[in-house]
């Protein structure tokens, strides 16, 4: 049985893939592994490691040139050695190139590469040498993730090294969390949701344009938007330009995701590609039906016409549409929020999810 894993992520800010690195280092520590995490000197998932037993952390100023980097090698190398690191599960491009590298010359015995984003890899010369000398199982995480690895080059790795394993949630210890609404609603008003960061993939744009849609039909709702990014004050003007404002709060960053979607009674992710939507199934967890664009790995999560709605992406008006028949419809909302929850108990609950990851671990 393999006993020392190691976990590499080297982004700074948290994210899915944080989230996701955080959540399964401490299931398998709680399986009995021995669990090592390779981070960035100041990183988010550092700090909410490092008081955790059982975790044995290690940081480096990694960036996406440190394979370059001897000295820095040197340092990886040795830590996987003194350590007996027998399995690297790594998270980033540069990790990859990083970590997987000095892990394979440390003869690390499994090298593990899970890709979380639906964007294709670059068929370069320094991509086909990682992928087919260095990475051992690439887990990806929707059959979308998987296509869109393999755009640029199908031959980039061996079929037989690809798993599908979706992100996990944690039904029962979401369900254990407390909370408090974050907004009340005014009269009868309908509230919408959005959780991501605010950026042109997230298509935040488009929500605004539909709220336009729908105040010009003079329904009552209100829509929350949750997060920080670079596009924060270009949104806020966008919204005023198109004097909405009054219908949309802009948040910021909501470190109460529980509370945040107990506060809404529709959720809506109008990305323009997702690796998998985190935001999407906490929502269905607690029974809200999503309306998101038909893209990526979307319909993988969410049922059209069962658990949500799908609308063309980057379609506003359908957008509106889809919003509107929800907000109109309470039974309809109510019906689509149970057969949400159902469906992420039944995929993507992570006991199912850790089975799966243990398996790839294991494999000889």
């Amino acid at each position: 049985m393999t006993k020392n894993v190691c976990f590499f992520n080297s982004n700074k800010a948290w994210g899915g893939g944080e989230k996701w690195n955080h959540h399964f280092s401490l299931l398998l520590r709680d399986k009995g592994y021995n669990v090592f995490v390779v981070t960035n000197c100041k990183s988010e998932l550092k700090k909410r490691l490092q008081n955790e037993s059982g975790i044995t952390l290690h940081d480096e100023p990694i960036g996406n040139l440190s394979f370059l980097n001897p000295i820095l090698m040197g340092r990886l190398r040795s830590f996987f050695r003194k350590n007996k690191i027998q399995t690297l599960i790594t998270a980033l491009p540069s990790d990859l190139k990083s970590g997987g590298i000095a892990a394979k010359c440390a003869g690390v015995s499994k090298v593990i590469y899970r890709r979380g984003i639906a964007v294709p890899v670059k068929d370069s010369f320094l991509n086909r040498q990682i992928f087919s000398k260095v990475v051992d199982r690439l887990i990806v995480n929707s059959i979308e993730t998987k296509r869109t690895v393999l755009a640029n080059n199908t031959s980039l790795i061996d079929e037989t090294k690809i798993r599908q394993i979706y992100n996990g949630f944690d039904v029962t210890e979401f369900d254990r969390q407390d909370f408090s609404p974050l907004y009340i609603p005014e009269n009868n008003e309908i509230v919408i949701g959005n959780a991501a960061r605010l950026t042109a993939q997230k298509g935040q744009k488009y929500l605004i344009e539909a709220a336009r849609i729908l105040q010009d039909k003079n329904l009552d709702f209100k829509i929350l938007i949750a997060g920080n990014g670079e596009m924060e004050t270009e949104l806020i003007n966008y919204a005023s330009e198109l004097n909405v404002s009054d219908k949309i709060n802009f948040l910021g960053f909501v470190k109460d995701m529980k509370s945040f979607h107990a506060s809404q009674d529709i959720f809506c992710l109008p990305s323009l590609w997702e690796g998998f939507g985190y935001a999407l199934v906490e929502a269905m967890t607690l029974e809200k039906p999503v309306v998101c664009f038909n893209i990526s790995s979307n319909p993988e999560v969410v049922s059209d016409g069962k658990t949500g709605i799908l609308v063309p992406p980057k379609d506003s008006k359908e957008l509106a549409r889809a919003l509107e028949k929800l907000i109109v419809d309470e039974k309809l909302r109510k019906e689509m929020g149970q057969k949400g929850r159902k469906k992420v108990i039944n995929n993507f609950n992570t006991p199912l999810v850790l089975s799966k990851l243990i398996e790839v671990i294991e494999e000889k």
